[in-house]
């Protein structure tokens, strides 16, 4: 659904967010070679921002509720959907790319807490811009002892997207079968983490 940008999509499309860092691999290149990740857990906390209309929008039709009552999709029920979803999508992502790592000898699991979800939508691409951002911070877990061994920490996932009227097509190509775009940020995310992971 053609939907106007909503006010908290406006500010994180301007850039009001903070920027960040990425915390460094406090591991040692042998000791990141070593890793074997036995699990993976993605949480997303009921305090992270997520603004995904696409997602609302398809939450909303599946239940047969009017899609233009905003306070529909703030309701409790509406936005554990939306982090379940994004949790479930954002795992499948990194299970996707780390699936390619070699695997070491000492076993760990790795937990992500998602901060951050901004997927614009069309209406806001065409009217001011703005490209989908996934945020996240990942810890790598000592299996036996639950020692925390390092962090990936201030990562952002982000890929272009069509802006103005290449919007639209950019939608059409999503409808034809192309990544969407909070796959193309969580990839990206996912990416950045096993380059981080990379022997240096």
């Amino acid at each position: 659904m053609f939907r106007r940008p909503t006010f908290a999509a406006l500010l994180l499309a301007l850039g009001l967010s903070a920027c960040t860092t990425v915390a460094p691999n406090t591991l040692s290149p042998q000791e990141t070679a070593n890793l074997h990740f036995t699990s993976l857990e993605v949480r997303v906390p009921p305090q992270t921002l997520i603004a995904w209309s696409t997602a609302e929008d398809d939450y909303l039709r599946a239940r047969g509720l009017s899609q233009t009552d905003p306070a529909l999709t703030a309701a409790p029920e509406a936005r554990a959907h939306l982090r379940d979803l994004a949790a479930s999508r954002f795992k499948r992502a990194l299970e996707r790319v780390m699936a390619r790592r070699p695997q070491g000898t000492r076993p760990v699991r790795l937990v992500a807490t998602v901060t951050r979800v901004d997927i614009p939508s069309v209406a806001q691409r065409m009217i001011i811009g703005g490209h989908p951002t996934v945020q996240a911070d990942i810890e790598v877990i000592d299996a036996r002892s639950g020692a925390v061994l390092t962090t990936y920490r201030g990562a952002v996932g982000r890929r272009t997207a069509g802006q103005g009227v290449m919007a639209l097509a950019d939608s059409l190509a999503v409808s034809a079968g192309a990544d969407d775009l909070f796959d193309r940020a969580a990839i990206d995310y996912a990416e950045g983490f096993e380059g981080w992971l990379a022997p240096r």
